[in-house]
């Protein structure tokens, strides 16, 4: 509750929630919209769900959260400059748009700086990743049958799924990073990331039904919120 409000005030700002979360008191300089309304929401949930509901709930959002950071991470690393571009960087970009995507590309690209052809077979690739990775841990979570115990079935899915999560994982790896200096990148890039994906997902595939439809729900209200 007493950070709420400044979750709330960051949200409305962006755009993520109604303008008028974020309108300051001008006698008290405080976000009173932003911490009626939501102190009156969270009043409400604690009333109508229990304590281990809004627990897993919270904890489903988080590594929600967390997966999308990691995902957003492994992209922007291998997305082209924006802001550090001359007379040079739109003539080569001009060129970059006449590349046309081959199996041989996604390998063994031909630019040593990311152009907006990898930065979208990345994205593409990313995307796929994350997939996967949901099917295996779904399917490491809720098999019926343990996964050491040798079945035919589980091993094949197994090892189908880890070829292309392989697969997929070097075509992002053999794309050119971008150079941009920053104080700090992500090490052992794709690997890390990749390793946050599939712990944060295995740990949701743990919830319960009800867990993931109160979080359906409450993603609606949210996409709803955002899109109407």
């Amino acid at each position: 509750m007493f950070s709420m409000p400044r979750v709330i005030y960051a949200m409305a700002e962006d755009g993520l929630l109604f303008r008028v979360l974020a309108r300051n008191h001008t006698g008290t300089h405080t976000l009173i919209v932003a911490t009626v309304v939501f102190g009156i929401i969270a009043g409400f949930m604690a009333f109508l769900f229990e304590l281990t509901d809004l627990v897993d709930l919270m904890s489903i959002g988080t590594l929600l959260a967390y997966s999308l950071v990691a995902i957003c991470g492994l992209i922007l690393r291998y997305q082209p400059d924006q802001e550090m571009r001359n007379e040079e960087g739109e003539v080569e970009e001009k060129i970059h748009e006449a590349e046309k995507l081959t199996l041989q590309g996604l390998f063994c690209p031909l630019n040593s700086i990311p152009t907006p052809l990898s930065g979208q077979v990345v994205y593409v690739c990313s995307s796929l990743l994350a997939l996967l990775l949901g099917v295996l841990c779904l399917l490491l979570a809720q098999w019926s049958v343990p996964p050491l115990s040798g079945d035919p079935g589980w091993i094949a899915t197994f090892v189908l799924l880890l070829m292309l999560i392989s697969r997929i994982t070097e075509v992002i790896w053999r794309q050119p990073p971008s150079s941009t200096p920053l104080h700090f990148k992500v090490p052992a890039l794709p690997l890390l990331p990749l390793m946050s994906i599939f712990v944060n997902i295995y740990l949701m595939m743990q919830m319960t039904a009800g867990t993931w439809a109160r979080f359906g729900v409450w993603m609606l209200i949210g996409f709803a919120i955002y899109f109407g």
